[in-house]
């Protein structure tokens, strides 16, 4: 009964944000005047499949900073809309950017054993945070000091940075010393985790061991993960470029990456607002009327961003509807195989719980 009532209760949370950032986007759209919104868009015409483009580009460079951190070879493209189906379910879903990491693990499985799997996911997690973290120190300088006259907005944009930080570093820490199973072995010690929880913990003990790892004899093959993530967000800023110069709004890169670093803190900040409805919208308006541009341009800039996203991730649906279909269920996996017992390669190291002789079955 516990669950089922907070289960229904998170359900209410997603309904009243959903609401709430609906009502948002339309008093934005109100405020400032359908007319010339929609002239804003007119301008955009068939340049919108450029901005799709780059936005396959960006995914791409985004596919080999997560193709670093695996060691069994799988294929581009299959990693590729693999990690486009988990994206698609990131920003559909109410699951903040969670559910679509469970998705990718899933769909990799087939290929890789399913430690491996896991651990490419956390890892790519965090060196995606950290190429974003970068982005966002780069711009910071740009953002700040066109913010002269606007103290308070000042003092929040570097708090939320300085949070953002302290989180991706604390993240990074966690890795590398093992520490995702850490809250798990608490609720046990505590005697409130369940059967459930004690094989959840084993698993994640499994998956500290291979991120320890990981960044302790491949701290170059993670390093060049970030670097593609962060060649990922320079794509972004050029996608925006882009975009503005289509609506005639003539700007250079660096106010683009001012633009796109302010944006990322408030959309970081506000991760948990189910597809960052309104919030994605309303954060653009806020980061282009304290830049100095049109609250139109910026709403019309959030609307192109969020029909780039869904066009995406219509492929990305459509590429998890072909991998649910084809791929080989991993309880049938033939014996031998990466992805029988578990899906674990039994030349890979074990974690010490699972040696003692416990055991378990078993995007991002």
């Amino acid at each position: 009964m516990t669950h089922l009532r907070a289960a229904r209760s998170l359900r209410w949370l997603h309904l009243g944000l959903v609401g709430a950032g609906t009502v948002l986007l339309v008093v934005l759209v109100r405020a400032i005047g359908v007319e010339q919104l929609a002239a804003q868009l007119r301008r955009c015409g068939t340049a919108f499949f450029g901005v799709v483009a780059l936005e396959l580009l960006l995914d791409g460079c985004n596919t080999l900073g997560w193709r670093r951190l695996l060691r069994t070879r799988v294929g581009w493209w299959r990693l590729y809309w693999i990690r486009q189906a988990g994206t698609a379910v990131n920003q559909l879903t109410p699951t903040a950017t969670l559910g679509g990491e469970i998705v990718k693990g899933m769909l990799l499985r087939p290929y890789v054993s399913a430690g491996e799997a896991a651990t490419s996911v956390v890892a790519a997690k965090l060196s995606f945070a950290i190429a974003q973290t970068m982005l966002v120190l780069c711009g910071l300088a740009a953002v700040l000091s066109r913010l002269r006259d606007e103290p308070t907005l000042r003092a929040a944009l570097v708090v939320a940075t300085v949070a953002t930080c302290v989180g991706v570093g604390g993240f990074f820490l966690l890795q590398r010393r093992g520490g995702l199973s850490r809250p798990l072995a608490l609720l046990a010690r505590l005697g409130i985790a369940t059967k459930s929880a004690a094989r959840l913990h084993l698993r994640a003990a499994e998956i500290d061991q291979r991120l320890a790892v990981l960044h302790r004899e491949r701290p170059g093959a993670f390093a060049a993960s970030v670097a593609w993530h962060f060649v990922a967000q320079l794509v972004g800023t050029v996608q925006l470029f882009y975009v503005l110069h289509v609506l005639g709004v003539p700007v250079g890169l660096v106010t683009c990456l001012a633009i796109e670093a302010f944006a990322l803190v408030i959309d970081s900040t506000l991760f948990f607002v189910p597809a960052r409805i309104g919030v994605q919208e309303g954060s653009r308006v806020v980061v282009f009327t304290a830049l100095g541009l049109s609250a139109a341009t910026g709403l019309a800039v959030a609307l192109i961003v969020r029909l780039n996203q869904l066009s995406v991730a219509t492929l990305g649906l459509l590429a998890y509807a072909y991998f649910s279909s084809t791929t080989t269920p991993a309880g049938s996996a033939t014996e031998g195989s990466p992805a029988s017992a578990g899906l674990r390669d039994p030349s890979e190291p074990r974690p010490p719980e699972l040696a003692a002789g416990g055991g378990s079955t078993r995007r991002q």
